[in-house]
């Protein structure tokens, strides 16, 4: 009887033992299935789709490509380009289709410096840009709906963002320990903002509409708060009292599709007043600034 328990628990052990060789056998062969292509990891979504999981190429101004191999790229992946310290801009100018990036995508990428998310996109997720230290420029012209929990925590060069028309709700430390912030530009769409959205951003103006949830909410929280629709300041796109070259650039970057305006900064845009906002608009403010009538 003691021989056949015996027998039996080396049976057992034997399993366990093919068991795990098996484990580990199917975890080595998935983390080897990643396809590579101009340093971007992926893997396919379905025949037609895919996402991005890593990059380890070199370039430090990172174009997203619409396609990997004959895979239209959908996605990036959660943690994607977490702690990526040699990229200083992110494009996503070429990728036509993408609409989703993931949580933590980019935290810890202490060298990026500017981003241009587009309209296709509608979610950042969670902790996104989360301690990105040098990010200063980000334009976003996507329908994202939210503004998720520390998006942009602790970016400490971020001295200004303008909040896109299609977003309802500013979440849980989405800017805390943005210690440069100075001018958050808050459409009417906003109806919710977290007590926290904030924290810690000493420096901040609210820019937003009278009567305006914004308004209110600068008002209980001890922030400044400036009314945007109290004159237009023809010239004026990014509403910050004066006309300059930043006002050129917003402009141009708009009518590329490659940022966002609030109503009152296209209505400022339309520098000629044609109810037409285009490259005449931008010209036409070119001009204005270099025989210095400003």
């Amino acid at each position: 009887m003691k021989i056949n328990k015996l027998k039996k628990i080396k049976k057992i052990i034997s399993l366990a033992v093919v068991l795990l060789m098996l484990v580990s056998t199917v975890l080595t062969v998935n983390a080897a299935t990643f396809f590579e292509e101009s340093g971007f990891k992926y893997l396919p979504t379905s025949d037609f789709n895919c996402r991005i999981y890593g990059y380890t190429g070199t370039d430090k101004n990172v174009s997203v490509p619409n396609k990997l191999s004959s895979f239209t790229v959908l996605e990036i992946a959660d943690s994607a380009f977490t702690n990526n310290k040699d990229i200083e801009s992110v494009s996503f100018a070429n990728a036509k289709a993408i609409d989703a990036i993931g949580e933590f995508s980019f935290a810890g990428c202490t060298s990026l410096k500017s981003v241009n998310i587009p309209s296709t996109l509608d979610k950042i997720g969670f902790g996104s840009f989360m301690g990105c230290t040098s990010l200063t420029d980000i334009n976003i012209s996507s329908n994202i709906s939210v503004i998720n929990g520390q998006v942009f925590q602790n970016c400490t060069s971020l001295t200004e963002f303008t909040v896109p028309n299609s977003v309802g709700t500013i979440s849980d430390f989405s800017f805390a320990g943005c210690t440069s912030l100075e001018k958050v530009v808050i459409p009417k769409t906003v109806k919710n903002i977290s007590d926290k959205a904030f924290l810690n951003c000493d420096k901040l103006t609210i820019f937003g509409y009278t009567n305006s949830y914004a308004q209110t909410y600068a008002e209980e929280n001890g922030i400044n708060f400036v009314a945007l629709d109290e004159k237009t300041l023809y010239g004026d796109v990014n509403l910050d009292g004066k006309i300059d070259i930043n006002d050129v650039t917003l402009l141009q970057r708009y009518i590329a599709g490659e940022s966002v305006l609030t109503d009152d900064a296209v209505k400022a845009a339309d520098f000629n007043k044609d109810r037409i906002i285009d490259i005449i608009d931008a010209t036409a403010i070119q001009t204005f600034i270099a025989h210095g009538q400003n």
